[in-house]
């Protein structure tokens, strides 16, 4: 009778542990379907938004290069008032050439990057290897862009200052 109950007992314990490895075989398999069905999804999703997000991506780099064109208004404007008003009056900015050869440094800087921000907006495809990486990537990108027209509308604003504090004394006291 003890026989035929540890018998008993390690049948039904084979058959769990069979049982158990083949619902973790089909759990597996249910997961990877699962998991290609999601990418399936994932890239239809992003097949259909692509034109919209290329149209979006190339919309900010226009931005960016507008007000890229402002700013290079206002320097050039800041530069003519300068070397036509300021310097005839007889009144220098001391630094005037290192401050724009900053705006020009600065400005070197914004194109480089904003073409390399241009460039990641253009190449992104839904096909591609790693999308998301992409869209990352021109958003890093973008990111830069920002951070490089702050430095550039800075250095802009260093050399009205500049200016400013050079004239402002004379012309104040003429004005009164």
């Amino acid at each position: 009778m003890r026989t035929k109950t540890i018998s008993i007992l390690a049948v039904m314990i084979l058959g769990l542990l069979l049982f158990s490895t083949a619902a973790a075989k089909m759990a597996t398999t249910s997961q990877s379907k699962a998991q290609a069905k999601l990418t399936e999804v994932k890239l239809k999703v992003c097949q259909n938004k692509e034109a919209a997000i290329q149209k979006r991506s190339t919309q900010l780099a226009k931005m960016a290069e507008n007000m890229e064109t402002v700013f290079d208004q206002i320097a050039t404007r800041v530069e003519t008032y300068y070397t036509s008003k300021v310097v005839p009056s007889g009144k220098t900015v001391t630094n005037y050439d290192a401050l724009v050869a900053d705006i020009a440094a600065k400005k070197k800087v914004v194109q480089t990057d904003l073409e390399k921000a241009s460039a990641d907006a253009t190449a992104f495809k839904c096909t591609s290897d790693d999308p998301k990486a992409q869209l990352t990537l021109f958003r890093t990108d973008m990111q830069q862009v920002k951070q490089d027209l702050k430095a550039y509308r800075t250095a802009i604003k260093n050399l009205i200052v500049a200016v400013h504090s050079v004239t402002g004394t004379t012309e104040g006291s003429q004005n009164e």
